[in-house]
């Protein structure tokens, strides 16, 4: 009997040791920066001697530096809105309740109501901060509180529905922030901190790994027709109020924006998803330089070879035998796309891109979706049992091959909005003489701040809408704020505003 209870201590003390060994050698990585912007502030990362230090005395692992190096360029960001809803929405599992959720679908009272609660991250010195999109919806009012307890109003820069990414910024400097880190390289598996404020409790830490890429959820497809989905999913506890918060590395970079979890209660259950950096740094980028994202399109349709199920559909519709497999099945190519243009058909399988692997939608909505108008791709596919290559290039959804700069980027398409005039039924209905109807709304600022298809729009600092070029005759050259009044379809009158940049 002592000799098996000793070759079990022995056992165990050979395994801690080898496990040892293995996270000392994994810290000592070269860190990986993807900074966001060209700062003369230094880059900072953990020496060899400080990555020593990610492991304790007892052998287990020790974030306390890497902690410190980015708990406080980690935000709490309230939105303050009167838009409130008496209809479930499912982004409320994803972050902070506002302060009276049991009187949701009342009428607020006043301007200055506590709103919702999520998290953000400084990502410049000079106060740039990313967040989510479903954090500062509808919001007439952004606040920013440091871990110090200082609050400043924030403005909106832009955002982006179908990444879920918003950009903030606040009027300080030497700031402390969060370098960007290169995405594509993280491995399932590795060490990940996700910091935020969940329930409102500010600057909260929660460790764990990367549990899976590339995860498509569906919740976006809701916000937006052209949602990109490839979320890592992690096991770090994240809540209500972390969202927007930031996933790190343990070399203390970004490689994350927490966004969603899974759970049927609103609390952690076990898994959480972020958004991976490189398309967060790609959409932040568009967004500062050009003021709304620059998305570009293969110009196809189609699904996962994963799923049997459609899989034995589309097989039963064209009389073939395509077998599950890792890759994606194009559907359909879209007349005069990039996608046309080069030579793609349905019925191809698209493997990889620019050498890496297609396993799925999310792969694939990924890789392209950090990709810019006029920007070449090579694509790997099967079709009819043969590979072929064919090299694409990307347009966006109106066909174009090249970046528009901001001057060639019209106040409507900023607006995120197509309009239409009223007939004189319409008018009658609303009691009206004047105004447009939102006929389409895209990714723009309409959608952030409560306005829907249908809603018509009276006016827009006080000019009166008659046409839909209105618009951009009183918005074209015009940098401040914008205040929009507008009728619901319920005939609700709603005023809402933002700041043009």
């Amino acid at each position: 009997m002592k000799r098996i209870v000793f070759y079990m201590i022995f056992s165990s003390l050979i395994s801690s040791i080898i496990t040892i060994a293995a996270y000392k050698q994994y810290t000592k990585e070269e860190p990986l920066f993807f900074p966001y912007t060209s700062s003369s502030s230094p880059k900072t990362k953990l020496t060899s001697s400080d990555s020593s230090s990610l492991v304790s005395s007892a052998g287990l692992p020790d974030f306390t530096r890497v902690v410190k190096k980015t708990i406080h360029a980690v935000v709490n960001v309230k939105n303050y809105s009167k838009k409130y809803s008496s209809q479930f929405d499912p982004f409320d599992l994803f972050f902070g309740f506002p302060d009276d959720f049991g009187n949701r679908g009342k009428k607020p009272q006043k301007n200055d109501l506590p709103g919702l609660h999520g998290s953000g991250v400084i990502i410049s010195p000079d106060g740039y901060i990313v967040t989510n999109n479903h954090v500062i919806k509808d919001a007439e009012k952004i606040e920013i509180s440091l871990s110090d307890q200082k609050t400043y109003r924030a403005k909106l820069i832009g955002t982006d529905p179908s990444t879920d990414i918003a950009l903030l910024k606040i009027s300080e400097k030497n700031l402390p922030f969060i370098y960007f880190s290169d995405s594509n390289k993280v491995q399932v598996g590795e060490w990940v901190l996700a910091i935020g404020n969940p329930f409102d409790l500010n600057s909260t830490v929660t460790a764990g790994i990367i549990s899976a890429k590339n995860r498509s959820l569906g919740i976006l497809r809701g916000e937006t027709q052209s949602s990109i989905e490839s979320f890592f999913q992690t096991d770090a506890a994240v809540n209500p109020g972390n969202s927007g918060g930031a996933l790190v590395n343990t070399n203390g970079e970004l490689i994350g924006i927490n966004t969603a979890i899974s759970s049927a209660s609103g609390n952690f259950i076990g898994y959480s998803f972020a958004a991976p950096s490189n398309l967060v740094a790609k959409v932040v980028q568009d967004i500062k330089k050009y003021g709304t994202v620059q998305r570009a399109y293969l110009g196809i349709r189609g699904m996962d070879l994963s799923k049997i199920e459609y899989l034995k559909a589309y097989n039963k519709e064209t009389h073939q035998s395509i077998k599950q497999q890792q890759g994606f099945l194009i559907g359909e190519v879209f007349n005069k796309s990039g996608a046309s243009d080069a030579g793609l058909k349905k019925g191809d399988i698209i493997k990889n891109i620019d050498g890496t692997p297609i396993q799925n939608i999310a792969d694939l909505s990924f890789i392209v979706g950090t990709k810019h108008p006029g920007d070449k791709v090579k694509v790997n596919i099967i079709r009819n049992g043969n590979k072929k290559t064919f090299n694409v290039t990307l347009k966006d959804m109106q066909g174009r091959t090249k970046i528009r700069t901001r001057e060639e980027i019209s106040p409507s398409e900023l607006l995120g909005g197509t309009f239409e005039s009223l007939n004189q039924e319409c008018k009658k209905y609303f009691g009206i003489d004047y105004g447009i109807r939102i006929k389409e709304i895209k990714t723009g600022r309409l959608s952030t701040i409560g306005m829907e298809e249908g809603d018509i729009i009276l006016s827009i600092n006080g000019e009166k809408m008659r046409k839909p070029n209105d618009v951009d005759r009183v918005l074209k050259k015009y940098s401040g704020d914008v205040t929009i009044k507008s009728i619901k379809q319920n005939g609700q009158v709603y005023i809402a505003g933002f700041e043009m940049n």
